[in-house]
């Protein structure tokens, strides 16, 4: 009897698939990367059929790691970025426009002005892209109009790929993100929004339980029909690697971007205009909630040193060089590379390295930037602490890609002057993906949850709270000018 429990994790920069057991065991992971391209400032695209491609290749490369077939798997949970904006054929599921993602800032101008039309969105929300992705296409509006074509995020285009058509599906979190739900009700899509921007209800997708039957694969895919029974964005998912649900739970993803969640529980509310309510899980009639800030550009920045300003081999060497120097001699990073977020929404904002002289070198850069991106994480505590029923944690469990960076973790602890601990998957947001299947199969329960937070690091603070403010006020004084 099928017994493996598998998830799709497609990232902004990559798409992992991980193979688990009913108990956690993590049997393979395999990853690919994932392009993008960059027509014009602002500007971040890529290809939907090249994606699909992607995601099936990490999916066959896992099973082949671990010896298994699809036969083996009993359930899949899909995790993805949020926000991206998806175009396909109704018939074919081929894309007809590029993947507008998330971070593409083309919809700054309409979302002002349907800010300004009573409409509560932000810049990277598809709400504010959609209407230009429909554009791209030929015959875009008639087409939609006809009922050939499909909207979703990433979740609900891969959904739709993977069950052949036989699901067109999206995630709670997603659909909150995307700026198409009905404020303040909540009571699934705003009519008015999609009226107001002349579209067809029929373009969009249902919204599912974030755990619980979905559909099922197509059989030509890879071999058999196995059940779909978890759809969840990523942060989200990395909540409940961490069984983290209940209300007054935190964690940390260093990722492409930064975010710091934190579950509200029953009760949406948020602190701060750039602190967003979000949905967090949603089963049956019972929606579950949470704040987040997002430090938008964490891995993206560090790749960008390493990949386009050619200071480092990669990731890790940048992490080692900064672990090499005992300061930042002065530099001062700015990680913004598409804007300031939370809590300053100073979308405008762009990167900045400075207090570069005769004595410093790339080690003093890469420290800087593990420096700028945990004193942006920092801020964005300070702001949810604020959320009215949350307080300060007595410790900070943290994940992602870019946890690998033990200088980033130690600075972080520093910054915040509690313990920083490590979930032992880095890539929790697939783990928790892997969960949710489980739990939407039945072989996990949600009194299960704690059993899979793992942890193999813990960073405690190494200096008093008087100097890590000093160091975070000389940062501030410069960064945030």
């Amino acid at each position: 009897m099928p017994e493996l429990l598998l998830a799709l994790d497609c990232g902004t920069t990559g798409a992992r698939a991980l193979l688990i057991d009913a108990g956690g065991a993590v049997l393979s992971g395999a990853k690919q990367p994932i392009p993008s391209s960059f027509p014009s400032p602002g500007r971040v695209e890529q290809d939907g059929e090249q994606v699909w491609s992607i995601c099936r290749s990490v999916i066959a490369c896992a099973l082949d790691q671990a010896g298994r077939s699809m036969q083996d798997v009993a359930a899949i949970g899909v995790t993805t970025q949020r926000s991206s904006t998806v175009l396909w054929d109704r018939a074919t599921g081929h894309p007809v426009a590029p993947i507008l993602v998330w971070s593409d800032l083309r919809g700054m101008d309409r979302y002002k002005q349907l800010r300004a039309a009573g409409f509560m969105l932000w810049p990277q929300v598809p709400a504010a892209k959609l209407e230009a992705a429909l554009d791209l296409v030929p015959d875009g509006r008639a087409r939609m109009a006809r009922g050939d074509l499909c909207w979703g995020t990433l979740d609900s285009y891969l959904i739709f790929r993977l069950t052949g058509g036989g699901a067109h599906v999206t995630d709670i979190g997603s659909a909150w993100l995307s700026g198409y739900i009905g404020y303040p009700d909540h009571a699934g899509w705003n009519p008015a929004l999609i009226v107001h921007q002349g579209l067809e209800a029929g373009l969009f997708p249902a919204i599912a339980d974030s755990w619980g039957p979905i559909g099922q694969t197509d059989p030509s895919l890879f071999g058999a029909s196995v059940p779909v029974t978890a759809v969840i964005a990523d942060q989200q998912a990395g909540m409940l690697a961490h069984g983290r649900l209940s209300a007054g739970a935190w964690k940390a993803t260093y990722g492409t971007s930064g975010v710091l969640m934190a579950s509200t529980g029953a009760t949406p509310v948020s602190p701060h205009r750039t602190i967003p309510i979000q949905a967090m899980t949603k089963t049956g009639e019972d929606i579950s909630w949470c704040v987040e800030g997002m430090v938008i550009s964490c891995g993206a920045f560090l790749n960008w040193l390493c990949r386009d300003m050619g200071m480092f081999a990669d990731a890790a060497a940048l992490s080692d060089a900064a672990g090499s120097v005992p300061d930042t001699h002065g530099v001062i990073v700015r990680p913004s590379l598409q804007g300031l977020g939370a809590p300053h929404g100073r979308f405008h904002e762009r990167a900045l390295i400075s207090g570069l002289d005769a004595g410093a070198n790339r080690a003093h850069v890469a420290r800087a930037a593990l420096q700028g991106i945990a004193y942006r994480m920092m801020e964005i505590a300070r702001a949810v602490a604020a959320t009215p029923g949350l307080s300060t944690p007595d410790h900070l469990p943290v994940d992602g890609g870019v946890s690998n960076s033990e200088p980033l973790l130690q600075m972080q602890a520093d910054a915040l002057g509690m313990p920083v601990r490590r979930h032992l998957v880095k890539e929790a947001t697939a783990y928790g993906a892997a969960i949710a299947a489980g739990l939407g199969f039945g072989v996990i329960a949600v009194a299960d949850l704690p059993r899979f937070a793992r942890y193999d690091a813990e960073f405690t603070p190494r200096i008093g709270r008087d100097k890590a403010e000093a160091i975070y006020h000389a940062w501030a004084k410069i960064a945030l000018a």
